[in-house]
């Protein structure tokens, strides 16, 4: 049965948290798994009670299910549950201590499968000539260039395998490489990605593309959403391996053209969104919310693609 009224949902969670000690919201939904995500939500932000403390980082996403509009990772629902910590008066050391400790827990994992993509890397760059590798550079993006990555086991959109957690985005940059030589690095990593996918010790899912640096250089034109899912990619971007001057230069390439500024804006707007979808959220009751307005909670079906 679901629990009826705010203000007892608040009860519950302050039960808990006596109980147990401060929470994050997924441990919370655990609690009271009788409890709606949303409902949960807006009990823990209405309350007075509570103390709350956020540990995440928020970067730009293009959700294709609301027109390719801006929207800030994570949602708001990952960021409740993943990131939010929960805690009452009094209560302020387990805080502080608790919190450490799961920030520390999602920059461990991304450590760990960031030294995946180096692998990957290693193994790739290893079998070249210098002059390819002297003209080619890599870098990654998504939740591990923020240190927001987990390793909750999930499921493969395409194999229906589980996999380990956050996949890992390897964008590739090249440069006066001929045809043959890109699909071979191509084929390589391909390999590579077959591997980590399905070998028991690993489970990660590699994501990647190889592009030339021609190529991403004219997406920083910002025009179309392909070209800004590309711009803003390489906007959060971390060096890899390869080549660091290449890298440099699609980096100088960003300011150059200003499309870094663009992004930013892109951001602000996107935060603004966020304050005031959490606003509309608050105000009205979970029944009182049609799907549209219900959606600006939930996880959104973003645009991962790269192109």
């Amino acid at each position: 049965m679901v629990a009826s009224g705010i203000a007892d949902i608040e009860q519950r969670v302050i039960r808990a948290i006596e109980d147990k000690g401060p929470r994050i919201g997924k441990e919370l939904a655990l609690d009271l798994p009788d409890v709606p995500s949303l409902a949960l939500w807006q009990a823990c932000y209405t309350s007075r009670l509570l103390h709350l403390s956020h540990f995440a980082s928020y970067y730009l996403r293009f959700d294709i299910t609301r027109g390719d509009q801006v929207r800030l990772s994570p949602s708001i629902l990952r960021d409740f549950l993943s990131f939010t910590l929960f805690g009452l008066p009094g209560q302020r050391d387990q805080m502080i201590e608790r919190q450490g400790t799961l920030s520390n827990y999602h920059r461990e994992v991304s450590k760990q499968k960031i030294a995946v993509a180096q692998d990957v890397m290693s193994s790739l760059l290893v079998q070249m000539p210098g002059g390819v590798r002297a003209n080619l550079c890599a870098f990654i993006a998504g939740d591990l260039a923020y240190f927001l990555a987990h390793n909750e086991p999930r499921e493969h959109a395409s194999t229906g395998e589980m996999v380990k957690g956050s996949d890992i985005d390897i964008i590739v940059i090249y440069q006066d490489l001929n045809d043959e030589v890109v699909k071979r690095i191509e084929d390589d990593i391909a390999e590579l990605k077959n591997f980590y996918l399905r070998h028991p010790n690993h489970r990660h899912e590699i994501d990647f593309i190889v592009k030339s640096r021609a190529k991403m250089e004219r997406q920083f034109r910002y025009t179309d959403i392909h070209d800004k899912i590309a711009s803003k990619i390489a906007y959060e971007s971390m060096f890899l391996g390869g080549s660091l001057p290449l890298y440099m230069t699609v980096r100088d390439s960003m300011k150059r053209t200003g499309v870094d500024e663009l992004i930013e804006l892109d951001f602000a707007h996107a935060l603004q969104d966020r304050k005031n979808a959490m606003r509309t959220l608050l105000e009205h009751g979970s029944g009182e919310l049609d799907d549209e307005t219900r959606s600006l909670f939930y996880f959104s079906q973003e645009r991962v693609e790269f192109t």
